[in-house]
């Protein structure tokens, strides 16, 4: 779509890439704001849905990669009115250098960082992406568990808006893994491996991939070249990451992973998050398809069907919207940052609700280190928890079909109230009625007798409340018995009224991992103990009072 108002020719115009969300196709509409601000918008139509042909690989280098290249080659040798300009910290064979910039949700957020990872020419400017992963390993199979509400809708979305467009729907290794992991309620470790393969931590971790054995129908469709190279690093770029806080698909570990590897490249990196994204439902619908950019100047994130917003698409009072456009006019045009933008490049912009958001530094920002361990520093809260009576798990959770928690009540918020925001952390112990934590020797680990299932999640209840809320949504599986194992639960940004108690949720069964109990018969009740770190970055937090 060229710019509105004509094309200037001894200026150029800068080129928006835009991808759809999984199971869309590309927008013809919705980009006026983008034309009006002098860009050129091509929406693309991503392998295997809209009029795209193949299978769909889930960004895959090799597949998806290499298409994409091929669309920003096309428009480089076709459209001679885009611009482009001298890079200096680019040789001189990449110069002048296409002017290039890309906005997206989920799907369409993936496509940015596989496109600025594969391209030779390194044209990638600057990019928003919304709500998208940092490694898939983590977020459709988290602790070793299959996130199964999650992963059937995207399989009916997938196949919905593939197939029913005439297109091949998901490759069959997808379906393989997908097929095996529903058998065994555990992903084949080939299928994991593919994952990773697809997904930014893949170049941001500079960890290789062990080539598969050639056996079995998910091994023998595993051999991209890419495998038997370490992994190249991606090319700094500026970015403003958005993140919706009850997203329980792509989740805020994924924007803070991918910040934290992004920012330490060089580049301009900043991170707002907003109450919007990846919602499940309680039924599933009859069309799965995750998030979509339209309108860039509405106050809401447009999620067709059943993904109607949780709040609004916005940090406080700044629209992600707006800030998405005003950061490519920023990068792209050289048009100075509102003055909302103020402060965004040394803090996050946290959301805690619609209307209201917090501050924090990056450099003082509450999350454990990338490579494991327990949060530390100056926000963090110590709580010490064990469980009175055992939790059931497994066939006997499943059994009562219910999913009222144990509450392992951590505090409440004193008389200023409390603000929680961050990644907290969680040092356990899961032991069965025999007070084993581990699996017996010999047995290997996820055999019967030592793999249950929980889940964990931060919740509050006010005084006159009896009732616990899960906070943002987010729940967290930890699979097996454990002895002190660190934790990292999963980020919330929270505001605490005064009285408000805050607690350690356990569930024995969860409705976010409908299938993925503990098939465990022989381990059908456990007991939890350790320490939660707690991310308390305003007010504070006392010992309860409340029973």
């Amino acid at each position: 779509m060229e710019p509105i108002g004509g094309i200037d020719c001894a200026n150029g115009h800068p080129l928006v890439l835009h991808g759809h969300g999984f199971g869309g196709s590309r927008s013809l509409e919705g980009f006026d704001a983008y034309r009006q601000a002098g860009f050129t918008v091509i929406s693309i139509d991503q392998r295997g849905f809209g009029e795209s042909t193949g299978t769909v690989r889930v960004m895959d280098p090799e597949f998806e990669g290499r298409d994409l290249i091929q669309i920003l080659d096309w428009a480089e040798a076709n459209l001679d009115y885009l611009r482009v300009r001298e890079e200096p910290d680019l040789p001189s064979e990449l110069n002048p250098n296409l002017v290039v910039g890309a906005i997206g949700g989920s799907y369409g957020g993936g496509f940015q960082l596989l496109l600025h990872g594969q391209d030779p020419r390194q044209r990638m400017d600057a990019m928003v992406p919304d709500i998208t992963w940092h490694d898939l390993r983590y977020s459709l199979n988290p602790g070793n568990v299959i996130k199964t509400g999650w992963d059937l809708l995207l399989v009916a979305g997938g196949e919905t808006g593939s197939v029913g467009n005439g297109n091949s729907g998901l490759d069959p290794i997808i379906r393989e893994i997908l097929a095996q992991g529903a058998a065994t309620n555990r992903f084949p470790q080939e299928g994991l491996d593919f994952f990773y393969y697809h997904s930014p931590a893949y170049r941001c971790s500079g960890t290789e991939i062990e080539p598969p054995a050639l056996s079995g129908l998910v091994a023998a469709q595993i051999d991209p070249p890419a495998y038997d190279v370490p992994p190249v690093a991606y090319a700094p770029v500026d970015v403003l990451l958005t993140q919706g806080m009850k997203d329980t698909l792509f989740n805020f570990n994924e924007a803070w992973r991918n910040f934290e590897c992004l920012k330490a490249l060089g580049g301009d990196v900043r991170l707002m998050t907003h109450q919007s994204g990846h919602i499940l439902p309680l039924e599933a619908p009859d069309e799965a398809q995750p998030a979509t950019y339209l309108d860039p100047t509405a106050g809401l994130l447009e999620i067709p069907g059943f993904q109607g917003p949780a709040g609004t698409f916005a940090c406080g009072e700044v629209s992600i919207s707006q800030a998405t456009l005003d950061f490519l006019r920023h990068k792209l045009a050289d048009e100075a940052l509102p003055g909302y933008f103020d402060g965004s490049d040394t803090a996050a912009c946290m959301s805690t609700d619609s209307g209201d958001a917090v501050k924090i530094a990056y450099d003082q920002f509450p999350a454990p280190a990338q490579a494991g361990g327990l949060l530390a520093g100056p926000f963090t809260v110590n709580r010490t928890v064990s469980t009175a009576t055992p939790v059931a798990v497994g066939y006997e959770a499943v059994a009562t079909a219910a999913v009222t928690p144990t509450a392992l009540v951590l505090g409440q918020a004193g008389a200023d109230g409390a603000v929680l925001a961050g990644i907290g952390s969680a040092e356990l112990t899961v032991a069965d009625l025999l007070g084993r934590t581990a699996c017996p020797d010999g047995l290997p680990e996820g055999s019967p007798g030592c793999d249950p299932i929980i889940f964990i999640g931060l919740g509050k209840r006010s005084e006159d409340d009896s009732a616990w809320t899960l906070i943002d949504d987010q729940i967290k599986p930890l699979r097996g018995l454990k002895q002190a194992a660190a934790v990292e639960l999963v980020g919330v940004a929270e505001q605490l009224a005064a009285g408000d108690q805050l607690a350690l949720l356990v569930y024995g069964f969860h409705p976010q991992y409908p299938a993925s109990w503990s098939r465990d018969a022989l381990v059908p009740f456990v007991n939890v103990s350790g320490d939660v770190q707690l991310p308390v970055v305003a007010g504070n937090l006392i010992e309860s009072r409340l029973p």
